[in-house]
């Protein structure tokens, strides 16, 4: 059966649904082959112990030996079966693919094994003819080979089911957890849009720095109610809403804050978790801009590489003030987290050191899957 790794078709990778786990426990594998392959040869020998009981005579040039090295030769095959399963990932293919490579793999290990086992096992004084005996270790073989993979597949489908389940539990307890906490800590929102809008008016018209940062948090406020139940917004949205946060910041730092805004147009009509991108940015500026006493320039980059959204935001900064800032990393780990809650592990947020004064928070997610929460 080691020819199968020389053939492409068992390899091929495309088609694939979601990835699923095909390595178990290698205690628990070995002690399920060992257990069911050693089974079948047991009951094989009890049953032949039961039929020389019932007639003494019946065993004359029986081989004994047969069932127990076919069954030896059956763990072998299967487990050279398994690797190629891991390697050819069969796990992660489209049931199609997958079912046109469990009936050659049964035909052919099937094939294989009852072959060897005339050739090899079978000795020459039984009764029964070559091809009669070859006939019944093809049926023999077809059904140990059939209920092995069967097992196997169903074993593994069962457990990606399971942990999908799981993931979903755990999806689900995380919004819960976010809604309360957000409704224990914030005050009521409508209640401080409101009296942004009256705090507004009370400011004289000649105070046009006041009355500007007031309008923009106002539109900050606004923007975080709008996005407060949907799964994703635009990114042309979002970015409005990073300006409206940034014209505020520029009011307090002055030309001190130089915002740079990279944003390709193919990444125009993407998606993103809303208050993310605002979540990164408003982090570059309270421990990068805020901290940096010379003039800062904040870098806010967006596209789309190989069906990934590629999304990034530079900042004054060094990686080991930022691995020192206990807030800065629970800021990114709750949006890695969100990101792979979401996304699924091709959800990637990392934080790295450009050179010693500049550090890059990037984000990438599918371009293509819509958020699920």
């Amino acid at each position: 059966m080691a020819f199968f790794l020389r053939i492409p078709f068992w390899f091929g990778r495309n088609d694939r649904v979601k990835p699923m786990s095909s390595h178990a426990n290698p205690l628990t594998y070995w002690g399920c082959q060992l257990f069911g392959w050693g089974g079948v040869a047991l009951f094989g020998r009890i049953m032949e112990a039961l039929q020389s009981l019932a007639s003494p005579y019946s065993d004359v040039g029986q081989d004994h030996q047969f069932l127990p090295l076919t069954c030896l030769a059956g763990l072998v095959a299967t487990h050279m079966l398994r690797m190629i399963i891991t390697r050819g990932e069969w796990l992660e293919m489209a049931p199609g693919r997958l079912i046109s490579r469990y009936v050659a793999a049964l035909a052919i290990t099937t094939l294989v094994l009852s072959m060897i086992g005339v050739a090899l096992f079978k000795l020459p004084s039984v009764s029964e003819g070559k091809m009669e005996t070859f006939t019944i270790a093809l049926m023999i073989n077809s059904s140990l080979v059939g209920a092995w993979m069967a097992i196997y597949f169903l074993f593994h489908f069962y457990e990606g089911f399971h942990k999908a389940r799981q993931e979903q539990l755990l999806l689900r307890e995380a919004i819960t957890l976010s809604q309360l906490e957000s409704l224990r800590l914030q005050l009521n929102p409508h209640f401080l849009f409101n009296a942004l809008n009256s705090i507004r008016a009370l400011i004289p018209a000649s105070s046009a720095e006041a009355r500007e940062a007031v309008t923009r948090l106002a539109e900050v406020l606004r923007g975080t109610l709008k996005s407060n139940h949907e799964k994703s917004v635009p990114l042309a949205r979002e970015v409005e809403l990073v300006r409206d946060y940034l014209a505020v910041e520029k009011l307090r730092f002055g030309d001190h804050l130089r915002v740079i805004e990279e944003i390709a147009p193919e990444a125009a009509s993407i998606t993103i978790p809303p208050l993310m991108l605002l979540t990164v940015v408003e982090n570059a500026i309270k421990h990068g801009v805020q901290r940096h006493e010379e003039a800062a320039i904040l870098i806010i980059k967006a596209s789309i590489r190989e069906s990934q959204v590629c999304l990034s935001v530079e900042s004054p900064g060094s990686l080991s003030e930022a691995e020192s800032s206990s807030s800065l990393g629970i800021g990114l780990k709750n949006v890695r987290e969100r990101l792979q809650l979401i996304y699924g592990q091709n959800a990637v947020a990392d934080l790295e050191s450009l050179d010693d004064m500049t550090v890059r928070c990037s984000l990438r997610y599918p371009a293509n899957t819509p958020p699920s929460v």
